[in-house]
């Protein structure tokens, strides 16, 4: 059996590869789809893209194709807690969003478990916490202090939500690791150029982004900041998933 992998975009698995043993790639419904190992731990990763239909699609056709025994999400987050700061790295054992399902309690067992890996590794600042799955990009710390005191969740994304609800219909435990891009406190810019380019599955979305950014010059320096942000959160992730790929495996392969 493998565990199943989730990432949303290329330039996120671009950041993760070095953490894993690719032995095959080819394509699987259209997206970009991997088989190798994750230390000893065999695995399955599909880039679903953004969004939970994407997320959902990808990680149906993902369990449809090989006998999982759990499905993980590895990925960018934003922080709704005050306390993350950019870079830091969030395991969950559960996702919610405003139709929030109720952690089992195989879901509270296993975030104690994933307590343990975030205790043992020193090298980077880890916490442990459910996961809020919004519809949208959450930019304004106003919106992010909101969802935070409503849910008590320490970071967002878009995807999660969808990849804990197919899980939980197989019956199959479901883990989140993600590394902090946004902090609660600031306000995600240039997000009139970033929406289109990220709700779009056209190869021309490529040259579109560089188009609206020539004619928004203020947004050439935003997208510079987005970027590094970027950088240090996919360092950081790929980082920590090298030096605790024995702890993460060796949890994985007993979920």
């Amino acid at each position: 059996m493998s565990v199943g992998i989730i990432i949303a975009l290329p330039t996120e698995w671009g950041y993760f590869r070095r953490a894993f043993n690719i032995h095959a790639q080819h394509h699987l419904d259209g997206r970009r789809h991997f088989t190798g190992r994750f230390g000893r731990l065999p695995i399955a990763v599909i880039l679903g893209g953004v969004g939970k239909e994407n997320a959902r699609r990808a990680a149906s056709r993902l369990s449809a194709e090989h006998k999982l025994s759990a499905l993980v999400t590895i990925g960018f987050a934003g922080a709704l807690s005050p306390e993350l700061k950019r870079g830091d790295i969030v395991l969950s054992s559960w996702s919610c969003n405003d139709e929030a399902i109720e952690p089992q309690p195989a879901d509270l067992a296993l975030g104690e478990r994933l307590r343990n890996v975030a205790d043992e590794s020193h090298e980077h600042h880890v916490y442990v916490s459910q996961l809020f799955t919004a519809d949208k990009i959450v930019a304004r710390h106003e919106e992010k202090k909101q969802i935070y005191e409503r849910t008590k969740a320490q970071i967002v994304d878009m995807e999660s939500y969808s990849v804990y609800a197919e899980a939980r219909k197989r019956g199959i435990p479901f883990a989140g690791i993600h590394a902090i891009t946004d902090t609660a406190e600031e306000d995600i810019p240039a997000l009139e150029i970033i929406n289109p380019f990220l709700a779009s599955n056209s190869l021309w979305r490529y040259p579109k982004i560089f188009l609206d950014i020539a004619k928004r010059p203020r947004s050439i320096l935003e997208m510079a900041l987005l970027n590094h942000d970027a950088k240090v959160a996919g360092r950081n992730l790929a980082h920590f998933l090298e030096r605790n790929s024995a702890n993460l495996g060796s949890l994985m392969a007993h979920l």
